[in-house]
């Protein structure tokens, strides 16, 4: 019978977080190194057809895709799914996810949902509280008298 993980706190709290960081660091290395083979022009045209600037696209790739998960617990948090907005509001939901996957407060994010996910101390630092309390609004359900 194999240990838990409980069992080996190093695992859980230093081993687990430093392997997920590599990942993250080598899954960003790999994007720019691929875009690192495209010229300059190429560049732009290929940021321009999905709708960024040169340097949202080069700072975009610096980042892991994990990078916007916090957006998916955001979202849970105050009622929209992540599924359906890809389907209904595609837009809407690149543009946030690429906010926040370039914000400076993931720490802060990360601590906020973790201890109370309703709190709306959010909505004083988060880059996409104006967008997220509209899909929010639109989507809640209207009640008839």
């Amino acid at each position: 019978m194999q240990p838990k993980t409980a069992d080996w706190p190093v695992i859980d709290n230093v081993i687990a977080p430093l392997a997920a960081w590599w990942r993250r660091r080598s899954i960003a290395r790999e994007n720019l190194e691929g875009l690192s083979a495209f010229s300059p022009a190429e560049m732009d045209r290929i940021a321009q057809d999905v709708g960024l600037s040169s340097s949202d696209l080069w700072s975009l790739a610096a980042h892991s895709p994990e990078d916007a998960e916090l957006l998916d617990r955001r979202l849970a948090a105050v009622g929209l799914d992540p599924t359906a907005l890809a389907q209904s509001a595609p837009a809407e939901l690149r543009d946030m996810e690429r906010l926040c996957t370039l914000c400076a407060s993931k720490a802060r994010c990360s601590f906020d949902l973790a201890g109370g996910p309703r709190d709306a101390a959010w909505r004083k630092y988060c880059p996409n509280e104006a967008a997220i309390t509209q899909l929010a609004h639109d989507r809640a359900p209207v009640s008839h008298p």
